[in-house]
């Protein structure tokens, strides 16, 4: 199971999300549990929140928004119920309980329609009018989630995160002992037919400093996070090595490597 977690300032619009939220035209939302608020939108449910928010001003960020995956198998036969309790637990974990909440499940994603999972936003201000300090928000969400995880003998986050990343590293070292040459645009294409999304990352003057792929769960990676050899400064050495040795297997080890190509 994994969870991520941020403040945001833009509550309205992400619980307005989370609500209408549909699939290929199909809703894909369900309202599981919510906590001291009573409005029909998002809209009306944060304006509820507003109160709070008085006695801090300065405070952009003033709702936490969290999504809580089991994985598909783990969230199979899952009741309403189940994800409820699997919500309020979260919500207990990460010191939460005493501030208005709402909890969304979407019954998959886009990419991978039985991944359901959990949609989360809360005030940032408690109940009783103390702000909740966001100050790495993602790792305790992360750990929280860990935690539920070892209770209910679950798949932890950072095993999900192992088996995503050899997941996309298998697909990677399939396309590439196949392209002729290294090409991102073409490597990109082929991964996305997979069902792995690739985004470029450039600096403001359009240089090209890098890429993230994104695995068919959602979680994206850093090019490095999946290994060294497949950042943009080595990825050319390991489609040589790839290449090489899919090559030989085919001929009886009687290639050799050599600068500029592969050489019988």
């Amino acid at each position: 199971m994994i969870a991520k977690g941020k403040s945001i300032s833009h509550g309205t619009a992400a619980l307005e999300y989370d609500l209408a939220k549909e699939i290929n035209g199909e809703a894909a939302a369900t309202e599981i549990h919510r906590h001291e608020l009573f409005g029909c939108t998002g809209e009306e449910m944060v304006q509820e929140m507003k109160p709070y928010f008085v006695d801090f001003p300065n405070v952009k960020n003033n709702c936490l928004r969290f999504e809580v995956s089991p994985s598909v198998e783990e969230s199979a036969g899952m009741t309403d119920a189940d994800w409820a309790k699997l919500g309020n637990d979260f919500m207990q974990r990460i010191g939460l309980m005493n501030h208005q909440y709402i909890i969304v499940k979407h019954s998959g994603t886009e990419k991978n329609r039985r991944q359901a999972h959990l949609h989360i936003l809360a005030n940032r201000v408690s109940l009783s009018g103390e702000l909740y300090k966001d100050n790495w928000i993602g790792k305790r969400a992360t750990e929280a989630a860990n935690g539920i995880a070892r209770e209910r003998n679950l798949v932890q986050s950072k095993d999900i995160g192992k088996a995503n990343r050899e997941e996309i590293k298998q697909a990677m070292d399939g396309i590439l002992a196949r392209m002729q040459g290294f090409d991102l645009a073409e490597f990109s294409r082929e991964l996305e037919k997979l069902g792995f999304r690739v985004r470029e990352a450039r600096a403001s003057t359009g240089k090209l400093n890098g890429y993230y792929v994104t695995s068919r769960s959602g979680t994206e990676y850093k090019a490095s996070e999946i290994g060294k050899g497949y950042t943009l400064a080595h990825i050319e050495k390991t489609q040589k090595n790839l290449k090489y040795n899919s090559i030989s297997r085919n001929y009886g080890n009687t290639l050799k490597p050599k600068d500029g190509g592969l050489h019988l």
